[in-house]
This record gives structure tokens, C-alpha cells and sequence, in this order.
């Protein structure tokens, strides 16, 4: 044996060694990785959670999974902490079951306790946002109220507006929007107070989703831009890319399918940090469509993205996302000349709406019947099976008739502008078949001919009663409901609907403790513009005071004429300080305007400023009362001044 070989075998006892402590050395980080949690180092192990939580769902599950075996070596305080976490990863991960069962072994625990903790109201919003998702929305409401009473009793103002953005959610989706608007600006008060990111994301992204909701796009991207950008300076990525989802959704909305593929991308690029199969569902859907509908159609990729749609649709515990998806992929399938697997797309959401039957989302269900209707009776169209088609255009026609006074009016609106959009083309093929119906032999072209007359006559029913039900009647109650609230005048809010939210906001401020101020402001010497340059000319003035009073109040509260040449600004959860900033705004603005009518050099108002910090002010009227009193006060004083009751 040679030196060197010698010597090396004398190394390896030396090597072996090495190695040996080199496993050990990892196995014991790794060791002290996972190290037991106990109430010593349970601070760190939920700081370490909420961080991954934030980034990556995963990741942040399996930490906590891994040490659900140490639960009993916890306080009962901090076991609910944990409960919490897990069910709000449960969520997060639309796992709505197991977090409703986690969630609930939580608030069972909570009640053991002699006092109310602040955790158990966040678990109260878990297991309400997961019932919810299942579809009991009367159980979620419940629990968001309760969490909000146990969050005000300990005055945590997050935890209240978390409560507060849960329930205007739960509103939207009830079709109480102006009611969830109400609650959304309450909460964002709070955020702003707070200057809480998280909380503030929140906020913004579930006002993006009411304001498309009611078809305001452009607003609703506003909001969703804001959303995206609070959650990223809180860390809270998971939520970014939820919000960016939407935002591209709304882009392609709007047909800017350019400015959505990126951003459904982006999402589609983290599934697996995401972790959320029905947002990954969702943004392969979106991606699928607009494959499709963009200027340079790919109609490969779109079917592509929707199969891959389809495989994370399938674990979608929501309870009316199979149906949406279906649907969806019914509609692309159909859009691509897919026929028959467009039908058993159909087929499918047929067979999932006849298990969808809760009597609380009944409107839910309603929407979805027709659009299933609708796209069977194309399809079968299609396939020539035209007594199929007459039977489904039938019960559309048997449901639209059938639908009550205040349903979801943009829902139905969208099948309306569906029908009308492709009414010229159904009529360009009854034309075509009229001319081929007269080169077949007569014993095959009378049974066919009879079909298919007996659909395009019906189809052209359901057109022209859809045309007269839902524009005349729907769109008319839309414009009646308008109207019966904006001043004719100027254009914004009138007198009768003023009223009616000063008093509930009052009634809202005194139940929850906050402020609410009233503004009234008057034209000074209005009478002089009218008698000596015409009412026309006054009229123009009031309508311009209107638009910047409007324009300068923006979301902040509500700018309306109260009557003649008086407007009055109700502003919800704002201190008479902010009031007189405001009120100093518009005094000033309106006093610098340029006006249209070279007679006018100046316009000045008077303004009175009231709040409910007066213990004397128990109701609306005397609060209008004491804001009138004070403008009178203003012009009694030499016009164009503020007083307030400060």
C-alpha cells in the first residue's frame, strides 16, 4: 500500500466525523425550527404565522398544521389565537367547512372564558365569512353582529370596522347597496383615523367590488388600485393579489383586455403562493376570456386557460361557484364553437342549480335559471333540436315575466343587452333558412319548417316582452327611483331624500357614539340675480353652486338642495372641525368662481354649521333648525362668513 493511500485511510475515521456532526447540525436547526410551541414562545410562533399568511397560504398552514398536536400545552387564551389563525388560513385558502368547524371549536372554547376576549370576535367573523360563503347568509349576519357588539364593548375600532366591511359585503350581496355603502364609509372613517393598511385594503377592495356591481367601472378601479396598493405596504400580499384579480377583471369589463392578461397573469404566475383555488379558478377564466375577446383572438389559448379553469373549479366549496363556472364555460365554449361541450357545460349547471335551492338566495338562483334558459336555447339552436330550444325559451320567458318588482337589476339588464346584441344575427338565420327551406323537397321542409317557425316566432316574443318588461319596466322603476331623489334642477340630492338620511344618520350617531355635522349654506342676495338678470340666469347659478358643491364634497358626505337658493351637506362620522374646513372650502371656491354671465361678478353664500356633539340636539329637524338659525347668524354678520355652533 502506497504512503498517500495509507494516510487517507487514516482520514476517514476524521471524515466520517465531519459528516456526523454536519447531519447533526442540521437536523438540530431544523429541530429548533419546529421547536414545541408553549405559552413562552407562542408570541413569536404567531408573529412568524401572520407573516407567512400574508405571503404565502401554504407555507403558513403547514406551521401551523405541525403543531396542532401541542394545542393542550397552551393557555386557553392563546388556544384561541391559534383557532383563529387556522381558521382564517382555512378561509383565505377557501376551505369554508374546515374553517367553520375550526372557527366554531374556537368560540366554543371563548365561552369557558369570564370575560369577553377580542379574539373571539375575529373568530366570529371567520366562521360568518365561511357560513357565508356557504350560503347561509342569515348565520353570517349574526355572527358579524356579534363580533361587532363583543369589538365595541372592548373598544377595538379595527375589529369594529372589519365587522362593519363584513356586513356591507353581506348587503351588496342582498342588493342593499345603499345600505352597504353606509356601512363601507363608516368603516373606512375608522381605517383613515387609524391609518391601518390592512385594514384600510380591506375597505377599498370591497368598495370596488359594489361600485361594479352597480356598473360604475372607472370608480370601482379606483378603488381597487387603492385596495392593492394599502395591502402591499401592509405585507399583506395574498389579499394584493386577490384585489389585483379584480382588477383585472375589471378591465376586461370594460373590453381593455390588453391592460387585463398582464395582470391575470401575475396572479395565474403565484398559484401556488396564492393557494386559493377558486381566486386561481378565477383568474384562469378571466384569462380565458379575454384570450378570446381581444383584438388578436386566441382561441387555443382560451380553451386551454378554461380546461385549467376547470381543474381548480373542482375543490371551489363556495357555495354558487360551480354553478358560475359552469356557466362561464358554458358561454366561452359556445363563443368558440364548442357546441357540444358547451352543452354539457350547460347540462352541468342545470344539474347543480336543482341542488342550489336556498330560499335565502333566491335571486341568486333566479339569475342563474335564465342564463341557463338562454344558453339552452341557443345551443339546442344550434343543434337543430328546435323543440328543445322553443321548451327552454318558454320557461325563460315564464321566469322573466315572473320576476318581482325589485330584482337585481343589473343582472337582468346584462341577459336583456345579451338578447338584443344578438337579436340582428338570430334574424339573419331565420332569413337564411326561409331561402334554404325552399330548395328541399316539400314532405322534409313542412315538419322542419314548423320547428323552427314555431322557435323564431317565440324567440321574437321573448325579445320583443324582454324589450318592453325590462327597459320599460325595469329601467323606468331605475330612472323613477333616480328621480324621486335628485332635485330636478341641479341635479343632485332633493329635499325629501335629504330628510331621509339626516334622520338616519343621526339616528346612526347617537346609537354609535360618533359625530355627524350638517352644513347649510345660502346664495347671498339671490333675489337681486333673479329679478335683475332673470330667473334663467338665477337657475344657471344654482345649478353651478350645485356642480362645485357636488364636486368639493365628493364621498365625504351628502351635498343636496334643501330648497330655493339653500343647500345643506350632511357628513356622517365627521367632527364640527372638519365641518368648518369644508364649509371654509366652499365658501371660498364659490366666491372665486368665475361665472358664466358677464352681470355676475360675484356670488357669495352664507353658511351655518350644527353637530350632535350638542347634547341638546336629539333629532334631525333640530339640528337643521340650529344649522339654519347659525346661517342667518352668518348674513346677519355682512354675508359670506361661517358660523358654527363651536
Amino acid at each position: 500500500m502506497s504512503l498517500g493511500l495509507f494516510n487517507l485511510f487514516k482520514l476517514i475515521p476524521s471524515l466520517v466525523l465531519a459528516v456526523f456532526l454536519l447531519i447533526s447540525c442540521k437536523v438540530y436547526a431544523e429541530q429548533a425550527n419546529n421547536t414545541a410551541i408553549n405559552n413562552g414562545n407562542f408570541s413569536q410562533f404567531v408573529a412568524n404565522v401572520e407573516k407567512l399568511q400574508g405571503q404565502n397560504l401554504n407555507q403558513a398552514f403547514l406551521k401551523l398544521d405541525a403543531q396542532r398536536s401541542q394545542l393542550a400545552n397552551l393557555s386557553v387564551k392563546n388556544q384561541l389565537i391559534f383557532y383563529r389563525l387556522l381558521a382564517e388560513v382555512y378561509v383565505e385558502q377557501a376551505q369554508y367547512q374546515k374553517s367553520k368547524e375550526v372557527a366554531t371549536q374556537g368560540i366554543s372554547l371563548a365561552m369557558t372564558l369570564a370575560s369577553s376576549d377580542i379574539v373571539t370576535a375575529e373568530l366570529l367573523y371567520a366562521r360568518g365569512f365561511a357560513v357565508e360563503s356557504l350560503g347561509n347568509y342569515q348565520a353570517a349576519r349574526q355572527d358579524y353582529l356579534n363580533g361587532i357588539e363583543i369589538a365595541d364593548s372592548l373598544n377595538d375600532k379595527k375589529i369594529v370596522a372589519m365587522g362593519l366591511t363584513n356586513l356591507g359585503a353581506l348587503d351588496y350581496l342582498t342588493e342593499q347597496f345603499e345600505h352597504s355603502l353606509t356601512m363601507f364609509n363608516d368603516a373606512l372613517a375608522i381605517a383613515k383615523k387609524l391609518n391601518d393598511d390592512e385594514l384600510s385594503g380591506f375597505v377599498y377592495s370591497e368598495l370596488g367590488i359594489l361600485y361594479s356591481l352597480i356598473s360604475q367601472e372607472d370608480k370601482s378601479l379606483i378603488y381597487y388600485q387603492k385596495s392593492y396598493e394599502h395591502y402591499l405596504k401592509a405585507g399583506k400580499t395574498f389579499y394584493a393579489y386577490n384585489t389585483l384579480s379584480n382588477m383585472a377583471s375589471n378591465h376586461a369589463a370594460s373590453e381593455r383586455y390588453e391592460e387585463a392578461i398582464p395582470l391575470f397573469k401575475e396572479v395565474i404566475d403565484h398559484a401556488e403562493q396564492i393557494g386559493n383555488d377558486e381566486l386561481i379558478s378565477s383568474a384562469y377564466s378571466g384569462m380565458a376570456w379575454a384570450q378570446a375577446k381581444q383584438k388578436d383572438s386566441d382561441p387555443e389559448a382560451s380553451y386551454h386557460y378554461m380546461l385549467l379553469a376547470s381543474q381548480y373549479a373542482e375543490n371551489a366549496q363556495q357555495a354558487d361557484f360551480p354553478i358560475a363556472h359552469a356557466l362561464d364555460k358554458g358561454y366561452l365554449f359556445k363563443e368558440l364553437g364548442k357546441t357540444q361541450e358547451a352543452l354539457e357545460s350547460m347540462l352541468k349547471a342545470e344539474q347543480l342549480l336543482k341542488q342550489y335551492n336556498n330560499h335565502k338566495q333566491k335571486m341568486v338562483s333566479t339569475i342563474s335559471q335564465l342564463n341557463v334558459l338562454y344558453l339552452k336555447a341557443e345551443l339546442y339552436h344550434q343543434l337543430k333540436e328546435h323543440k328543445q330550444a322553443y321548451l327552454a325559451q318558454e320557461q325563460f320567458l315564464t321566469i322573466a315575466l315572473a320576476l318581482p318588482e325589485k330584482s337585481n337589476f343589473e343582472e337582468v339588464e346584462d341577459l336583456r343587452m345579451r338578447y338584443e346584441s344578438e337579436q340582428a344575427d338570430i334574424e339573419k338565420k331565420i332569413l337564411e333558412h326561409q331561402e334554404s327551406v325552399q330548395t328541399l323537397k316539400l314532405s322534409e321542409a313542412k315538419s322542419d319548417a314548423e320547428n323552427r317557425q314555431l322557435f323564431s316566432t317565440t324567440f321574437a316574443i321573448v325579445v320583443l316582452v324582454l324589450a318592453w318588461l325590462l327597459v320599460k319596466t325595469l329601467k323606468g322603476q331605475k330612472k323613477l327611483l333616480i328621480a324621486s331623489r335628485t332635485d330636478e334642477l341641479t341635479g343632485v340630492t332633493n329635499r325629501r331624500r335629504l330628510i331621509e338620511l339626516g334622520e338616519k344618520f343621526v339616528k346612526r350617531a347617537w346609537l354609535n357614539k360618533q359625530p355627524f355635522s350638517l352644513i347649510v349654506l345660502d346664495i347671498d342676495d339671490f333675489k337681486e340675480i333673479n329679478d335683475s338678470l332673470g330667473h334663467k340666469v338665477g337657475d344657471q347659478t344654482l345649478q353651478q353652486v350645485a356642480q362645485v358643491g357636488q364636486q368639493l364634497v365628493g364621498d365625504k358626505g351628502v351635498f343636496g338642495r334643501l330648497g330655493g337658493e339653500e343647500f345643506i351637506v350632511l357628513l356622517p362620522v365627521t367632527t364640527i372641525a372638519s365641518a368648518i374646513e369644508l364649509a371654509e372650502l366652499l365658501r371660498l371656491t364659490i366666491s372665486r368662481m368665475q361665472w358664466a354671465h358677464n352681470e355676475i361678478e360675484k356670488v357669495t353664500v352664507s353658511v351655518g354649521i350644527a353637530s350632535t356633539v350638542s347634547s341638546e340636539i336629539h333629532g334631525f329637524d333640530q339640528l337643521l333648525q340650529r344649522a339654519d338659525r347659525l346661517m342667518y347668524q352668518a348674513k346677519r354678520q355682512g354675508k359670506n362668513k361661517v358660523c358654527s355652533s363651536e
